[in-house]
């Protein structure tokens, strides 16, 4: 009988510090326990990635400070003269838009006096905004004139709305200007042409120049126009812009268990974040995000098929006390995964970080790293750290 008890006493005393072994590798990420059948993510996507075999990656763009430059943004502290006005309300970033009204066939034109070099230009990216039908525009030209430069750019297919244009230079077309139009001096000019008995507007926002796309070959993203080089002031980032697409992760594969950091500076409100363990194409993945300007708060949820359908769920969200981030300043957001566990940091100077909360899930266990932009946002991204 004494040896009875004594037997289930040691079998209890194994079963109790196999759990604990158990539970203590689990919240170290060493093992990972199955989800759920109805939380199981089918993700052949994923599957397919090839693993990034680097410990350590990093990408800064501060050496491609003269591969891009602006030319116009089409604010009030711009010389434009012409038949403009500048728009308050309608613009994705700075504090206006400029806008052209053409009526029944009349030409309506905007000028600024600069001179640059555009020997060297890739493509010109440009923000137009289109208030009303496409089919009433009949032109719609950017020229640039000066000493040896005629060009001539006839923009078509825009759409109602926004529009990012990505237009190549060697699609430019070179003409001889009329004696009275020639100049030393250099001119950007837009002009517009509405049809007969029709009436449209447009609202010029950023008008810049790139001189190369090699910086392209790092990202995969869910759009072609997201990515861009972009100035701001004295530096330069990739610029994401959130009207066609909102996602990218790193080319070089997937990982499963790393420390990912990138610094972030926003020209205007909006979430955004890092894309974690994530597929571009699909949108699945983890997302850790700030709400951006304006806001103290941040959250981390994930997006896939969960119960048998496609659906966000929430994994953690919080607020910094005595914080507000702000527009065109920059910050640092960091994120540790290891098994089950995402830790997210926030810091100011890219030195010392906060730890702004965790969660454990198991829903994706390898996938992309990269980052992630909410609606038309836009966001400046730079000194990109991956190692694990």
């Amino acid at each position: 009988m004494k040896k009875s008890i004594i037997q289930k006493i040691l079998i209890l005393v194994l079963v109790a510090t196999t759990f604990l072994v158990t539970f203590y590798l689990y919240q170290q990420g060493e093992i990972t326990l199955l989800p759920s059948k109805k939380e199981k993510v089918v993700n052949n996507n994923l599957a397919a990635q090839i693993p990034i075999s680097g410990k350590e990656y990093k990408l800064s763009y501060k050496d491609k400070i003269d591969s891009t430059f602006d030319i116009a943004n089409f604010e009030n502290d711009e010389d434009w003269y012409g038949d403009g006005g500048f728009d308050y309300s309608t613009f994705l970033e700075g504090e206006s838009s400029l806008f052209l009204t053409s009526l029944n066939g009349r030409k309506a034109t905007i000028t600024l006096k600069k001179n640059f070099d555009i020997e060297n230009v890739l493509n010109f990216k440009f923000l137009v905004y289109l208030a009303g039908d496409p089919n009433d525009i009949e032109e719609l030209n950017l020229v640039f004139t000066g000493q040896n430069i005629n060009y001539r750019f006839s923009i078509r297919d825009l759409v109602k709305g926004w529009n990012f244009l990505i237009l190549p230079k060697d699609k430019f077309s070179v003409f001889t200007p009329q004696s009275d139009e020639q100049t030393t001096s250099g001119k950007i000019m837009v002009e517009l042409i509405s049809r007969p008995k029709a009436r449209t507007i447009v609202s010029l926002d950023s008008l810049w120049a790139e001189k190369e796309k090699d910086y392209l070959k790092d990202w995969d993203s869910n759009s072609e126009k997201f990515l861009s080089l972009k100035r701001n002031e004295n530096s330069v980032g990739l610029l994401a812009l959130g009207l066609y697409g909102n996602r990218a992760i790193l080319s070089k594969g997937s990982a499963k268990d790393y420390t990912f950091q990138a610094k972030f500076n926003s020209p205007k409100r909006g979430k955004f974040g890092l894309f974690l363990r994530g597929d571009y194409e699909s949108g699945y993945g983890y997302y850790l995000m700030m709400d951006g300007a304006d806001t103290n708060t941040w959250q981390i949820y994930k997006y896939g098929l969960f119960d048998e359908k496609t659906q966000t769920l929430n994994l953690a969200k919080g607020e910094v006390s005595n914080f507000k981030m702000e527009k065109n300043r920059s910050y640092w957001l960091k994120a540790e995964l290891k098994g089950p566990r995402l830790i997210f940091y926030l810091s100011v100077d890219g030195q010392e970080f906060i730890k702004l909360g965790e969660t454990n899930d198991t829903s994706f266990t390898s996938g992309g790293v990269g980052f992630v932009i909410s609606g038309s946002g836009m966001v400046l991204v730079d000194e990109v750290v991956f190692f694990q």
